[in-house]
């Protein structure tokens, strides 16, 4: 009965919170906790029931393996901005129609994993890498008018590590960006975001991507009293633009308001309004954090919103196609991602849309085999509305071998193979 009554007392501390502005301070059992703006407790010894070790599942090696497969497009060229504590690479992957010829093109930066927790802001990142590198209409407009400089993984030694929000060093690196010495991994992002900004192509958009326990998605919309009145209003008219194409998924503007006493100033976005002010739209998104949420997923759906509501908020023209992103029309299984694999994987698969089908849902079971056909596991078993659904596979105990995973649903049946490395 007390674990039941702390946690309904911590989670209604959460609801409370999220109007306020900077990290809001709590009483939980006679004890002070303070929570930053993913929902989170500051202190890790904190962090108790929100941390499930077993989502902290994309790896630095699965990294390594996804930076070959991007190298391969035409449209990529992948560096370093520096090293972690731990000398691990920084890498940055520059998207654009000639990433080696970026001159005139207008410039997004993005960044995602300074929590290793954070999964799922990744997995909304990844999948905009995956929309940009495609042939899409969409892509090839905004690769033709941008840059987009993309660094997946900004703390690989927490990864590695294990360490749910903090670098090797102990350190938060979300919250470093005003305190001397900075730790390595905050020098060099500032470093990278001050010679963008003296260049004749200034970031012009700043996606700072993160994950929340209050299993909801939406934007850290900063007051008026901390930037000014014209940016409050820049602010409102992105996110107003981003829910457009992903209607009722992401919380409106005013969902969580911070900075309504005054600019925090340990923020990378506090760095970008601090020496920048209205240039830049410096803004953190946060995603559903998956062991507080059942609900998460859908990260190609955010994907696109996000990205179709930050080239309309540089007027940049585009197709009007994303409401096809948003409305299944067939049964569907994608291939695993990534693939090859070690140790998880992505698998995802589309039930059509109710108006267009006739049907209301459907009955599915997703499986996964080994070469000689034996059943592994049953990774799906339910029933499911309309819509796209993510699951993420993690082989722990399995050899390195082909295996295949068969979706079912009614009268249809599709398989898939995929490839587990060890």
């Amino acid at each position: 009965m007390r674990t039941s009554i702390k946690s309904i007392l911590i989670f209604l501390l959460l609801l409370s919170f999220v109007s306020y502005a900077q990290e809001e301070i709590n009483i939980v059992n006679g004890k002070v906790v303070e929570y930053d703006k993913c929902g989170f407790p500051m202190d890790d010894s904190d962090l108790g029931q929100f941390i499930s070790p077993e989502y902290m599942d994309y790896s630095y090696d699965s990294l390594l393996i996804d930076l070959e497969l991007w190298r391969m497009s035409e449209y990529v060229k992948i560096d370093s901005i520096g090293l972690s504590v731990q000398g691990r690479p920084l890498w940055q992957l520059t998207i654009s129609s000639d990433p080696n010829n970026v001159a005139g093109k207008r410039t997004v930066h993005i960044h995602a994993r300074t929590h290793p927790q954070e999964t799922e802001g990744f997995y909304v990142t990844e999948e905009m890498i995956k929309i940009l590198l495609s042939e899409t209409e969409f892509a090839q407009t905004a690769r033709a008018n941008c840059v987009f400089y993309v660094i997946p993984m900004y703390n690989p030694d927490g990864v590695v590590l294990g360490l749910p929000r903090r670098n090797a060093n102990n350190i938060d690196l979300e919250a470093n960006w005003n305190t001397f010495p900075h730790q390595p991994e905050v020098a060099a992002l500032k470093a990278r975001f001050t010679q963008l900004m003296a260049s004749p192509n200034p970031i012009e958009v700043m996606l700072n991507m993160h994950s929340s326990s209050l299993c909801t998605r939406y934007f850290v919309y900063h007051h008026e009293n901390g930037t000014s009145p014209n940016f409050a209003l820049l602010q409102q008219e992105f996110i107003n633009g981003v829910r457009t194409y992903f209607p009722n998924a992401i919380e409106p503007y005013n969902y969580f308001i911070s900075w309504t006493s005054g600019t925090a100033l340990q923020y990378p976005e506090s760095w970008c309004w601090l020496n920048h002010g209205e240039n830049i739209m410096a803004i953190t998104y946060e995603d559903k954090y998956r062991p507080s949420c059942s609900t998460s997923g859908n990260y190609d759906s955010t994907a696109n919103a996000i990205l179709r509501g930050v080239l309309d908020y540089m007027n940049i023209t585009t197709d009007a196609e994303q409401a096809a992103d948003l409305t299944p029309t067939e049964f569907k299984l994608e291939q695993n991602y990534p693939n090859p694999f070690n140790p998880s994987t992505t698998i995802s698969f589309t039930i059509p849309n109710v108006t267009l089908s006739g049907v209301e849902g459907s009955r599915v079971q997703l499986k996964v085999y080994d070469i000689l056909g034996n059943e592994i596991t049953t990774l799906v078993n339910d029933y499911r509305d309309a819509g796209i659904y993510n699951v993420q596979f993690t082989m722990h105990n399995l050899a390195s071998g082909i295996y295949f995973y068969t979706l079912q649903t009614g009268d249809f049946v599709e398989s898939k193979k995929m490839v587990l490395l060890r």
